[in-house]
């Protein structure tokens, strides 16, 4: 799914240094489930991001002068570097030989390196083998590694397969609040009924979780949203009532992640909900411009909402 283009080892070595240093700039910061902002009706939440795992790797290597990994290229790297190109190695080695990939990811040194590999191969195999795939994430021994392993098939099914991807949220343990979030709203895109439905069914089978129940509509909102600000307005309408200020809290986010200006200038429009809008617009942005997201949230009309946006703006 991911490949590294190099035409020299100089290029393949610069290529996996910039991966290292995203692998540490992210700090698998998106490996922890964030606790709840509040678990008071309609209030918004902070959803966490889903792990990306390596960004920068392809399975490829058909580009034009591009050139595929090679184990012996691998091998001749600096430890510095090494584990990334043995998990670039996997995922191409993943599109033609499971076995084979899965051994490459023996020789990552890094042990949380080595089970993210693992989780690699089985979302770059499972649309072609889906009982391997399933194979290889019960297999995993470790709890956070075995829910991001169903959390990355669900999404890779996601446009395809939307019930097959909505239900691997139940096996994914640690992750299932991102596979509420993300695989549902990946869904959405395709299938707005089968991700309503789901979320709706959370509302009885996760009628003591707060936390989980919001983040599937937020979900829902946020992705709609990056497509178009109105559509996930009508979704936002499916929402129970408990649950549709979080939802406009996640179109806002979501609408403003490709246009800040022009989601602001649409909020007033969602009525009753506008504050909510408002609210995703500043907490999307208070990793960009931390100044302007506090602005936003001290302008807020509701106190309520005023005070926990602000409440979160100036979090460190």
């Amino acid at each position: 799914m991911r490949t590294v283009a190099f035409t020299t080892l100089v290029i393949a070595i610069f290529v996996a240094l910039l991966a290292v240093e995203l692998v540490l700039a992210r700090g698998y910061a998106g490996m922890t489930v964030a606790p709840a902002e509040s678990t008071a009706p309609g209030v918004a939440m902070l959803v966490p991001p889903k792990p990306l795992g390596q960004p920068v790797v392809s399975a490829t290597g058909d580009g034009e002068g591009e050139r595929r990994l090679t184990f012996e290229g691998c091998a001749a790297m600096s430890t510095a570097v090494q584990d990334v190109c043995w998990q670039a190695l996997s995922r191409q080695q993943a599109q033609v030989d499971t076995d084979g990939a899965l051994d490459v990811c023996t020789h990552v040194v890094d042990p949380e390196l080595r089970l993210e590999c693992v989780d690699d191969v089985a979302e770059a195999i499972t649309l072609r083998d889906r009982a391997r795939a399933e194979q290889i994430c019960v297999g995993v021994q470790d709890r956070k590694w075995r829910g991001q392993c169903w959390f990355g098939i669900g999404l890779a099914w996601a446009p395809t397969d939307s019930d097959y991807a909505l239900g691997r949220c139940q096996y994914s343990e640690a992750f299932e609040r991102f596979c509420r979030h993300d695989v549902v709203g990946e869904v959405s895109l395709v299938n707005l009924d089968a991700a309503v439905a789901f979320c709706t069914r959370g509302e009885t089978e996760h009628a003591d979780d707060d936390l989980t129940r919001k983040t599937c509509w937020h979900g829902i909102a946020k992705y709609l949203a990056r497509r178009d600000i109105h559509e996930s307005a009508a979704a936002c309408g499916r929402a129970t009532d408990q649950w549709r200020g979080t939802c406009f809290h996640g179109l806002g986010w979501g609408a403003s992640e490709r246009d800040p200006e022009g989601t602001l200038a649409t909020c007033p429009e969602f009525g009753a909900y506008a504050d909510y809008c408002t609210q995703g617009v500043a907490w999307q942005l208070k990793r960009a411009d931390p100044t302007r997201s506090l602005a936003l949230c001290e302008a807020i009309p509701t106190a309520e909402i005023r005070d926990r946006c602000v409440a979160f703006a100036q979090a460190p």
